[in-house]
């Protein structure tokens, strides 16, 4: 379903009827708290803000939450190959540069390496709504990131003492059922909610039959407890989301492969507290604090079957088995403080603590063979047992002040000082070879240390009727993980050597944007442009102490990781709504263009569509006890090209037509019945960041009760 055309759409509804001065009245109370680190409308946030409100969450039949935010302009959807794991890039960066919170407390996820972040790791029946900044606009809850951030407001009490929702959803491109309950309330001083999903996904249904190797299971667990005394708020949160899924490959040079996560668990608790001081200047005073961790459970099974063209040596077969556990701890501490000042300041100051601990043992085997056993140096088998413990720690101060200056004018400033430190604390290897006999070695010691100081500023004007102008800048910073730092990482039949040596990646980022609302039109614009440089890659190694003196082959793919590549992007956003007639027609949609520069390379052509976005009408008829809305739309994107690796691809462009229709009905509206009619032209389309093919025509139906 549309996940929120615009900005300034969040929170209205789809209905030609409603009048400009309701329309406005709707958008202006939606608030927000990614920007400022406290509540204040969209309209007058400092950033490019997008919402995805409860409403359109409870609509919605995607399979996975990431297709929730794909319409909005700058979103894309990846998924590596993992059906159960897609995660959204933001203006063209990687998922990795985007930043992942959920109540404003960061899901990092240190395992990760180039491209792969934590994934959108929980379910929509948590939820209340959903914020993505575009660019790395949010100094106060973080700026790890270049591309965005995307902070998941859970559901917290009610205003009755029991509501809820029951949703059942069937989805025909998996032949898969998705079921979640969630209830909330406040009784007297007190407020919970309490919420739980579980989701069983089959294989991916396209126009070219169903795909293995596709299905996919997640299950998820929630609780909110809150409790308020006089000026005195305290809260607590426990959450959890597991999934299991698999890798799609489709590639004949392999005589196997296969990449599996068996378990991909998050568990999270929570503590809050709030003092609405209410002095002369300071105004509230914010501690929250959270442990959290993230277990997975790594698979992976290559095997290469490759005719050497000699008689005498035969076929050679080359097999890797890779089995990895690992455990991520985190542990965050937040400080903030709201100050009213003089001259019409509003400032915020406030500290955070962090640390992450990663171990991981990890077992992997070789085993190459030639069909005639000669030569000997080809026929034998390695096995390796490794064990490390790795942490990360990074204190930092924050702040931001509002300034209205002048009439019409309001000047944000922000800064945050970041001081890190990561460490392979130990670790031990253990190989044993056929021909070479058994070696070991500890490893540990290895550090690296970095301090930034990261701003953003942005002008605001509010001078015109309906129309609300902004000018901003922006510094992205995305340090090194601990896997790319320090740990050796095998997969797919290639080996990824970390380096201590590495820097940080950074950015900055330049943008222009307008908001107007008013004689039933609502829009939302801006054009873009960001400079990022020490982007981290995977080298090929070619006998480097780091690669252990490996060089890469045809036979066997060792790297390492550097900083080499740099990127400048140049883009525009818009979303539009009409609401003057009996159908709103509406638009979204992005324009990027992005040139890339390696260490050998600099190509315009880098996997990124000139064009992508969404256009459609809708119409909402209301009864007495039915509403109904129809929404046909158009979602597409231009053809792309991809240099930047030695194979070079080309993504062909594609447009699909989609019908969908929600329903209301029952005295208080408490049924609700959604259908999805996606792909109506069955067309056969893969997008340039999803490796697996997309689904042909299919249909997905939803029921909730609401109480």
């Amino acid at each position: 379903m549309l996940s929120t055309i615009s900005v300034l759409m969040a929170g209205t509804a789809s209905a030609a009827s409603l009048t400009t001065a309701q329309t406005k009245a709707s958008t202006e109370e939606t608030l927000v708290v990614t920007a400022n680190r406290s509540e204040s409308t969209l309209w007058s946030s400092p950033a490019t803000v997008q919402v995805i409100d409860r409403e359109t969450l409870e609509k919605s039949t995607s399979t996975s939450i990431a297709d929730d935010l794909q319409d909005i302009p700058g979103v894309e959807v990846t998924d590596n190959a993992l059906a159960g794991r897609k995660q959204i890039r933001i203006r063209g960066e990687a998922s990795s540069r985007v930043l992942i919170l959920i109540d404003g407390q960061e899901v990092t996820y240190q395992r990760a390496g180039q491209n792969y972040g934590a994934g959108l790791l929980i379910d929509e029946s948590a939820l209340e709504r959903i914020e993505v900044v575009k660019g790395p606009y949010s100094v106060l809850y973080g700026s790890q990131a270049i591309g965005g951030v995307v902070n998941f407001i859970t559901k917290k009490g009610g205003d009755k003492p029991l509501a809820g929702v029951v949703k059942a959803t069937y989805n025909s491109a998996t032949a898969g059922w998705e079921e979640s309950a969630a209830a909330w309330g406040s009784i007297g001083q007190f407020d919970y909610r309490i919420n739980g999903s579980y989701s069983d996904q089959g294989n991916r249904d396209t126009p070219d039959g169903r795909l293995p190797n596709t299905s996919f299971r997640n299950n998820s667990q929630g609780v909110w407890l809150g409790y308020t005394v006089d000026r005195h708020k305290f809260g607590l949160s426990v959450d959890r989301y597991e999934l299991s899924t698999q890798t799609w490959y489709d590639d004949p040079t392999y005589e196997e492969f296969s990449v599996k996560l068996p378990e991909l668990k998050r568990e999270k608790v929570g503590l809050f507290y709030d003092f609405d001081v209410a002095g002369d200047y300071l105004k509230t005073l914010h501690v929250d604090a959270y442990t959290q961790n993230i277990k997975r459970k790594f698979e992976n099974n290559v095997a290469v079957n490759t005719p050497t063209g000699s008689p005498m040596i035969g076929d050679l077969r080359v097999a890797n088995r890779t089995r990895s556990q690992d455990k991520q701890e985190t542990q965050g501490v937040t400080l903030q403080s709201n100050f009213s000042l003089p001259g019409d300041n509003n400032l915020v100051l406030g500290a955070q603590y962090q640390r992450d601990t990663v171990k991981q043992t990890s077992q992997s085997s070789t085993d190459s063979s030639s069909t005639s056993g000669f030569p000997a140096a080809v026929n034998y088998s390695k096995n390796t047992l490794a064990h490390n413990r790795s942490e990360q720690t990074n204190w930092s101060v924050f702040g931001q002040n509002d300034w209205k200056f002048a009439d019409s004018w309001t000047w944000t400033l922000g800064a945050r000082q970041y001081r890190l430190s990561s460490k392979l604390t130990s670790g031990d290897e253990t190989t044993t070879h056929s021909q070479t006999g058994t070696t070991s070695s500890s490893l540990g010691g290895d550090s690296a240390r970095d301090n930034e100081w990261v701003t953003s500023t942005s002008l605001r004007y509010s001078g015109i009727d309906n129309l609300e102008l902004r000018m901003a800048f922006a510094q992205g910073y995305v340090f090194p993980t601990l896997s790319q730092l320090f740990m050796q990482t095998s997969a797919g039949g290639g080996v990824n050597y970390g380096n201590p040596d590495l820097k940080a990646e950074h950015s900055n980022n330049y943008e222009i944007g307008a908001r107007y609302n008013g004689n039933l039109w609502v829009v939302d614009g801006a054009v873009y442009y960001s400079e990022a440089k020490d982007y981290i890659a995977s080298m090929a190694c070619s006998g480097q102490s780091i690669c252990d003196g490996n060089s890469n082959s045809s036979r066997t793919g060792y790297y390492h990781y550097d900083n080499i590549d740099r990127a400048k992007t140049w883009g525009m956003e818009l979303t539009a709504e009409y609401n003057g007639w009996a159908v709103s027609p509406y638009l979204s949609g992005n324009i990027l263009r992005r040139q890339y520069e390696g260490s050998t390379l600099k190509t315009w052509d880098t996997g990124e569509p000139l064009i992508n976005g969404r256009v459609g009408v809708k119409r909402t008829q209301m009864w007495n006890t039915l509403n109904i809305t129809t929404d046909l739309f158009v979602r597409a994107a231009s053809s792309a090209s991809d240099k930047t690796s030695d194979a070079g691809t080309r993504y062909p462009g594609w447009a699909t037509l989609n019908l969908a229709f929600n329903t209301e009905f029952g005295p208080q509206d408490q049924y609700q019945v959604n259908l999805a009619l996606n792909n109506l032209t069955d067309k056969r389309y893969q997008t340039a960041h999803e490796s697996i093919p997309a689904a042909g025509f299919n249909a997905a139906v939803g029921f909730a009760w609401k109480f």
